[in-house]
């Protein structure tokens, strides 16, 4: 089962992950260099997927979603692959990361390479989303600062 898998490979790595098996969760507090942030993996086992996700660490309040919303469609059209949400009800922001994988087998180093890019995502864009969120600048300013 892909879920048992991914328990193993975090396993491996020394991460203590909350397991949720009823759902094919798995979450860890992850700690980047300027916060911490809840990082989650979960399957859909009958599909052969695999979704990570690093979900920010504070929420954006419903007067800052559309110059969010500016930023996320800046920053996701350059991506290859991944992608920014952000529920507006609540104000959640995440990357999420997904993989079909069909015929493929689970791997060690596949799921270490996913679960880096996700994490090292949420790091590099963390700066300019909370420019936004918390100094009030533009979009345009919070992807300057990100590609500095």
């Amino acid at each position: 089962m892909l879920y048992d898998k991914l328990l193993e490979i975090y396993k491996d790595i020394g991460w203590e992950m909350e397991q949720n098996p009823n759902d094919s969760i798995l979450s860890v507090t992850y700690a980047g260099n300027n916060a911490e942030w809840i990082f989650v993996a979960t399957t859909d086992e009958p599909n052969k997927i695999v979704v990570m996700f690093a979900r920010l660490p504070y929420v954006c309040p419903p007067e800052k979603c559309a110059e969010l919303s500016v930023f996320i469609d800046k920053v996701n059209f350059g991506m290859s692959h991944g992608a920014w949400v952000m529920d507006r009800k609540d104000g959640e922001v995440r990357f999420r990361v997904g993989v079909d994988l069909g015929t493929m087998e689970l791997t060690f180093e596949y799921i270490r390479s996913l679960t880096l890019y996700t994490n090292m995502t949420m790091e590099y864009y963390l700066s300019g989303i909370r420019s936004i969120i918390m100094e009030d600048k533009n979009a345009q300013e919070a992807f300057d600062i990100t590609h500095r």
